[in-house]
């Protein structure tokens, strides 16, 4: 091979690959997925981890323990260079048994039954949103006006953080999770919200409530299971993951319902009946964490028939696995396609598998279930208020979604 044709290669086989369209997957992950083996790409600083685009691979690597989330990790294919100094404290990144002991603290407050419990304090605030949009009037921006307001107020009432720091705390969280922001910027805003966490932390000691985050300062922290720097980044934690991911999901979701009148019909026909498998397929289809996950492999290991050598990283497209013909029964609808009442889905692995799955996705199931069908239960009429031609995407962010979203009604 040619220096230039090794250097065309490198180009094209640049990570992370970028969907250009908000619902179709990149080419390149579709040949990924569909070659024998495993590929190669090369991210932002020369490293050059496996990429596993099956279904099967994919589960693999999230739930061998032969892979590591240790992003400090000599060898560790990072999303940025800002990763390790804004997430290293995060125990998202620690392997068994410290992982499992800190996931504990949160587990038993965002069980399914306990999502359950918060369905009628989430439809409140959808329905209070819901009338200040409609008071202002449209055209009105969804993501600014109703997403963002509704996982910033239910994420905030379940952690105990204040709504005046709740706002500043979300526009900082929105810089950290875009991987474009000039690194010093992103370090600054990680900072700042561990300030938050830090300072509503010691209230919460000094004026105990129900919250969790005044339960893991003042039962976890005081029993000696963890230190308080500790509860301090599991709050910034649950404070990011637990209102962008679902922003971007919502404003999303309503985009694709709009693009697909036929399915918004079938949701509406039946909310109450459709709304779990709406939600099922949009994660699937969606797929919005496009960046990550990543591990190190910490032994020789195999994955799809490919040797990976303990040190050598291997990154993943949740969107490729998530459309994989290998492991879901497309049905009457192809893969590629939205099917809000498609079954045999609930193995997609839009939150994760294995012992690292997604802490909040209970919790995030009934705030879609919620925003999704009260939105076109009160405004029926809703449609969109800009061209498609001035629809912008979070092509930096670590997850996908819009950066905003004119409607009307």
């Amino acid at each position: 091979m040619t220096e230039l044709a090794r250097v065309t290669e490198a180009a094209r086989t640049s990570y992370p690959i970028i969907r250009e369209k908000p619902f179709e997957l990149a080419e390149e992950l579709k040949a990924a997925r569909e070659s024998e083996g495993l590929t190669r790409v090369q991210t932002w600083n020369g490293r050059e981890p496996w990429l596993l685009c099956r279904h099967a691979d994919v589960r693999q690597a999230l739930s061998d323990p032969h892979f590591s989330t240790d992003i400090t990790a000599h060898g560790y294919p990072n999303n940025a260079p800002t990763q390790v100094e804004t997430e290293a404290g995060l125990f998202i990144h620690m392997d068994a048994p410290e992982h499992a002991l800190r996931r504990r603290t949160l587990i038993s407050a965002l069980t399914p039954k306990q999502a359950e419990r918060h369905r009628p304090r989430i439809v409140e605030i959808v329905d209070e949103t819901l009338d200040e949009m409609i008071a202002h009037g449209g055209p009105v921006d969804l993501i600014e006006h109703f997403a963002l307001k509704i996982t910033t107020a239910v994420i905030c009432e379940i952690l105990g953080v204040d709504h005046a720091d709740a706002v500043r705390v979300v526009e900082a969280m929105e810089n950290i999770f875009d991987l474009g922001s000039p690194p010093e910027d992103r370090v600054a805003a990680n900072r700042f919200v561990l300030d938050v966490m830090r300072q509503t932390a010691r209230r919460k000691q000094d004026n105990p409530d129900d919250s969790l985050l005044s339960r893991l300062v003042n039962v976890t922290v005081a029993k000696g299971d963890l230190e308080f720097e500790e509860i301090v980044t599991i709050g910034r934690f649950v404070i990011g993951a637990g209102h962008e991911t679902t922003a971007n999901m919502i404003g999303l979701g309503v985009l694709a319902l709009l693009r697909n009148p036929d399915q918004l019909d079938v949701l509406m026909t039946d909310p109450a009946a459709f709304a779990p498998s709406t939600v099922e397929e949009m994660l699937r289809y969606l797929s919005i964490v496009q960046v990550e996950p990543s591990r190190i492999a910490v032994a020789d290991v195999e994955v799809g028939g490919q040797h990976i050598s303990a040190g050598e990283g291997v990154v993943m497209s949740l969107m490729a696995a998530n459309r994989d013909p290998q492991a879901f029964d497309a049905g009457e609808r192809s893969l590629d396609e939205l099917d809000v009442a498609r079954g045999g889905i609930s193995h997609h692995v839009a939150f994760g598998f294995g012992p690292h799955q997604c802490v909040g996705q209970n919790l995030a199931r009934v705030e879609l279930q919620v925003a999704w069908c009260r939105l076109f239960q009160r405004l029926p009429g809703l449609r969109l208020a800009m061209a498609d031609d001035e629809l912008e995407f979070k092509t930096t962010g670590q997850n996908y979604g819009l950066t905003r979203l004119l409607v009307e009604w």
